[in-house]
This record gives structure tokens, C-alpha cells and sequence, in this order.
């Protein structure tokens, strides 16, 4: 909630410090129902590691997409990361029947060490907070998942245990002190920035029509439009459109989306320079760009995906997803048929398996979405998925549209999102909020 606050107020000064929309999403919509799920790590006699997608995953895929985006110090990181896995070795200890467990108030050291850190080494760098937040973030979960968790796999194997990485969920060590450690490095900076105003272009430019800045308004309204035109004409080049021109020209892509002549002429009178501006051009310059970024916002919606085309995508990905579980249940049969017994039904395999049930299509949908833009099945249904600029998403972006999927299940299954592709003009679901993404129809 407190990077949720921040965010909203200041996404200026959050994006900065590496917590833009997709790792704000993913850490508390990802995180808080990817609890519920756990990836095999290591199987072997009687024992079964997981990773807990929610608990230990994501804040390590929030690490990486931090370390990438700021290019953050790895020697730093490194060192950094090194102090906090003993001190969290020293803290935590391993309980028969429980896991691994650590005490209050001694799991808050390691927490409140990468934060000391973060700040000592801050006071050497230009961009101190900008420096110190994302530092800090990732030396506490990488620090306490090496040190709480990882060093302690022999004696783990050795003992024989069922349990999970993360397993506590969103409550885990790992998880927390990510956010022990970065938070209150987020308000301590805080109050030095600004509110970040509307990002709505043309809220900007209704603001100076009332300011008297005519020669602006202008400028944004045209702005407005353009932006919206850069949109479309990667859309309609997805879609295959031959276009011999180059430079391509804003008229040309407003003839693409079938505006009429008049539309066009329209923008090319708000696109010429004029000498000076009163109150009712700039009004009218305005009122031009309004219209014209709505009715292309409205012809660009068209080629947002259909709500029936991703519900039979997603039935073509889901039948391929269950292929491995069914090859499963046929050795299984085989097994017994020929052995007389089954070494693939002992506890720590049908754990794994049941395991891999629950994660398999996060898996399968964020690295196909990540690496092609589309599964299987988006693919034979003509479907893309891209950021808001119409291009490739990032790692971080695909992680949190597809853990957002856990919630889609969880919240009615999928009935929640079904409504939310309906009414949404550019056919968003909860993952595709939260990430910034958007699925668009190629052929």
C-alpha cells in the first residue's frame, strides 16, 4: 500500500527509482495471489523444493528488472547482497516440521542492514535516492533468499523436507524485507518531489487555454493527436499494411483509419504555425484535437482484441498446457503395467506435479508473451500482446500481466476480467492493467 500511495501521487519520482507501473503492479497484485502457487525447484529422495512464485519469484524477478533498468553497481550488488546472507544465515535456523524460521526481532536485521547500506554507499553516488531505493530492494531479497533460504538446501535435502522457498507467501522473510528495507527510503525522499500532474496531454493543454497560453495549447492538442497516430500506424503495419511512402505521413495514416477528406483537412489546419492566437482559435485548435484523438482512439479500439478471440486462445493454450499432465498419468499406468510398481507416484513426485500444475501456464504464458509477443494459441487466433506504445513488452511486463492471471482465477474465475474486456474500450483484464499492456488483433 505505501508504494501504491507513492506511485499514485509521484510516478515521476517512482519511475526514477526503478518501482514504475509493472513492479508496483506485480508486487502487490502478483505477489499477494501468487502466494497460493509453488514452482519445483529441486526434487530429490524424499525431498521437494519449491520456489513460491508470490513469496520469493517475483521478488526476484522485481530485482532483475531493477538492476536492468537502473544498471545498478553488480560488484555492489554483489558485496552488498553478501553482508545480508549471513547475517540473515545467522538469524534463521531450521525447525523439523515447520521450515526455516527466524525470530523477532532478529529478522529485521538483515532488512535494516541492506538499508544501511544502501545508504552509506548513497553518499557516493550523484542520484542518491535513485540510488539508494532500488539498491536496497535488491540487496535485502537476494541477500535473505541466498542466505535464509538457499545455503541451507544441503541440510534441507539431508533432513528430507516437503516445503517451499517463499512458502509463507506474501508474509515470507524474502518477500518483506525487499520492502522493510525500501520503503522508508521511498518517504524519507518523498516530500523533495512534486505531485506529478495529469500525464492526459490535452488536460495539460486545457490548463493553459485557461492560463492564456494560446501558443501551446496548440502545440499539445496537435501533440495529442500525433501521439495517437504513432499508435495506429504500428497497428496497421502488424496488420501487414503495405505502405510505399517514406517518410510516412500523419494524413496518410488518418486516410488508413477511413477519415474522410474533411477529418483530414481538419488536421492539417491544426498542424500549420499560425502568427498569433486568441482565446477562440486556441479554443477551436482545442476542440480539433479532442475530437479528432477521440475518433482515432475509438478506430485504433477496432483492432484491440475481441473478447471471443482470447477466450478461444486461451482454450487452445489450455489444452496444450494439460498434454504434460495427461503423458504423466499414461507412464504412471505403463509404469505399473510393466513394473508391478510406480517410483513416479512417491510423495516429493506427485507434490512436483501438482506443483507444476498450479504454475506451469505463468511459466508458459510469461516467456512465450515475453520472447514471441504470443502463445500458441494467440497466435492461430491472430493475437499479439504489446506495451501501450504498440511495441515489445519488457521481462517485468509479461511477469506481471501473467501472475495477474492468479487473481483472474481467484476472483470468480476469470469472470471479473471477462467483464473487464467488455466494457473496456482497448480490452484490458486485470494483468493488462497492471502491467501496462494491451492484446491486438494481427490479422
Amino acid at each position: 500500500m505505501a508504494l501504491l500511495i507513492a506511485y499514485m501521487n509521484k510516478r515521476e519520482y517512482m519511475k526514477k527509482s526503478g518501482f514504475d507501473k509493472p513492479e508496483v503492479g506485480i508486487i502487490i497484485v502478483g505477489s499477494l495471489f501468487g502466494l497460493f502457487v509453488d514452482i519445483p525447484l529441486i526434487i530429490t529422495g524424499d525431498s521437494l523444493l519449491n520456489i513460491n512464485l508470490g513469496g520469493a519469484l517475483i521478488p526476484v524477478i522485481v530485482c532483475g528488472s531493477l538492476i536492468y533498468k537502473k544498471d545498478l553497481n553488480l560488484p555492489l550488488i554483489g558485496g552488498g547482497t553478501a553482508v545480508v546472507s549471513v547475517l540473515a544465515y545467522l538469524v534463521t535456523r531450521i525447525e523439523p516440521d515447520v521450515g526455516i524460521v527466524a525470530e523477532f526481532p532478529w529478522f529485521l536485521v538483515p532488512s535494516f542492514a541492506a538499508l544501511i547500506i544502501a545508504l552509506v554507499l548513497g553518499l557516493f553516488n550523484d542520484e542518491k535516492e535513485f540510488f539508494t531505493i532500488p539498491y536496497a530492494y535488491t540487496i535485502a531479497v537476494l541477500g535473505n533468499l541466498i542466505g535464509a533460504d538457499l545455503l541451507r538446501i544441503p541440510e534441507l535435502i539431508r533432513i528430507g523436507i516437503l516445503g517451499s522457498f517463499g512458502g509463507a507467501g506474501a508474509m515470507d522473510l524474502v518477500y518483506l524485507s525487499g520492502l522493510i528495507a525500501s520503503v522508508p527510503l521511498v518517504f524519507f525522499y518523498y516530500r523533495r518531489h512534486p505531485i506529478t500532474p495529469s500525464e492526459d496531454v490535452l488536460d495539460i493543454a486545457r490548463q493553459d487555454l485557461h492560463a492564456g497560453r494560446y501558443a501551446q495549447v496548440r502545440d499539445l492538442s496537435l501533440k495529442s493527436v500525433v501521439e495517437e497516430l504513432k499508435k495506429a500506424y504500428k497497428l496497421l503495419k502488424m496488420q501487414g499494411l503495405y505502405i510505399r511512402q517514406n517518410p510516412v505521413s500523419n494524413a496518410f495514416v488518418l486516410q488508413k483509419l477511413g477519415f474522410q477528406q474533411y477529418a483530414v483537412d481538419d488536421f492539417l489546419t491544426l498542424s500549420m504555425k499560425k502568427e498569433e492566437l486568441d482565446f477562440e482559435e486556441a479554443s477551436k485548435d482545442y476542440l480539433t484535437g479532442k475530437l479528432l484523438r477521440d475518433k482515432v482512439r475509438e478506430r485504433v479500439n477496432e483492432i484491440y482484441s475481441s473478447l471471443f478471440r482470447r477466450i478461444g486462445a486461451y482454450i487452445i493454450d489450455s489444452i496444450i498446457l494439460i498434454i504434460p499432465f495427461v503423458l504423466f498419468i499414461f507412464l504412471i499406468i505403463l509404469e505399473r503395467n510393466i513394473a508391478g510398481t510406480a517410483s513416479l507416484t512417491t510423495t516429493p513426485v506427485m507434490l512436483a506435479v501438482i506443483s507444476l500444475g498450479t504454475s506451469i501456464q505463468f511459466l508458459y504464458f510469461t516467456i512465450l508473451e515475453w520472447y514471441f509477443g504470443t502463445t500458441i494459441g494467440k497466435k492461430l487466433f491472430g493475437l499479439r500482446v504489446v506495451d501501450e506504445d504498440i511495441g515489445k513488452m519488457s521481462f517485468i511486463q509479461s511477469a506481471a500481466r501473467n501472475s495477474g492471471r492468479y487473481a483472474d482465477m481467484l476472483l470468480g474465475f476469470y469472470i471479473i476480467s471477462i467483464a473487464l474486456i467488455s466494457r473496456s474500450p482497448s480490452r484490458k483484464r486485470i494483468g493488462d492493467y497492471i502491467a501496462g499492456t494491451r492484446v491486438v488483433k494481427i490479422k
